[in-house]
């Protein structure tokens, strides 16, 4: 099976599935409705419960908390850039048209569960996705220090700006960090492409604004630029 036409069976269960959720769109989809025994992480699942603990009864009342600029002076800044070896398109395409599941299944970042607004459903570990939307929350675990503590996070996408290549995901209410992650992708004077990944935040704490934060966010961007290079590398008809 060719990878496009495997692509249009999984674009079809979307749609249907899309169809059948925007039937019961007055009924949006409970945060008690979740089941727990297929998400693997005990600190996803957590993170998710404690919703209801801010009152919050369906995941439709989940917000994303982005960079203010009214508020600039208060955020912290990281960027970090990777060359790959590969034409925008082809790298684009792994970047966005991957299932979750497969996409952040790393050493450090590993996918949990969304909850996609669009189609007012919930998707778990390995079921069929065409890849990321506007309008999806994304419950990651992150293992740190070496799995010696886990880590749960949640973010929304709240812009897929196909013609220009940025993906942004914000960090939602009542988490421990606020503010924007930007991923763009630019063409190089080589055919090549570069990635960026430009993130404006500010944490709850101190601690964790000055030395937590951008220790472990530059491993969980190295990890993730590694997979994607990899990735798009490996697929043949590589631009010079």
């Amino acid at each position: 099976m060719t990878r496009q036409i495997s692509k249009a069976i999984l674009l079809l269960i979307i749609v249907f599935n899309c169809i059948t959720a925007f039937s019961a769109l007055y009924k949006p989809v409970p945060i008690d409705s979740v089941d727990y025994n297929r998400i693997s992480y005990k600190k996803v699942r957590r993170l998710i419960s404690l919703q209801k603990h801010f009152g919050l009864k369906t995941f439709a009342e989940i917000h994303p908390v982005c960079y203010n600029d009214q508020d600039s002076s208060n955020f912290r800044v990281y960027k970090k850039s990777q060359l790959i070896k590969q034409n925008i398109e082809v790298v684009w395409d792994n970047l966005i048209n991957q299932s979750p599941s497969s996409e952040f299944d790393g050493r450090i970042v590993t996918f949990g569960m969304l909850y996609s607004k669009k189609c007012n459903n919930i998707l778990y570990n390995n079921e069929p996705s065409t890849g990321l939307e506007e309008g999806q929350v994304l419950f990651f675990n992150l293992r740190v220090l070496s799995g010696i503590k886990n880590l749960a996070v949640a973010l929304e996408v709240t812009n897929l700006d196909r013609e220009n290549k940025i993906v942004e995901y914000c960090y939602v209410e009542h988490g421990d960090t606020k503010g924007t992650q930007r991923f763009s992708l630019t063409t190089t004077a080589e055919g090549f492409t570069e990635i960026t990944q430009f993130t404006r935040y500010k944490c709850n704490s101190r601690f964790r604004d000055r030395r937590l934060y951008s220790f472990f966010h530059e491993r969980i961007v190295k990890e993730f630029f590694r997979k994607i290079k990899s990735q798009s590398e490996n697929v043949k008809h590589t631009a010079i």
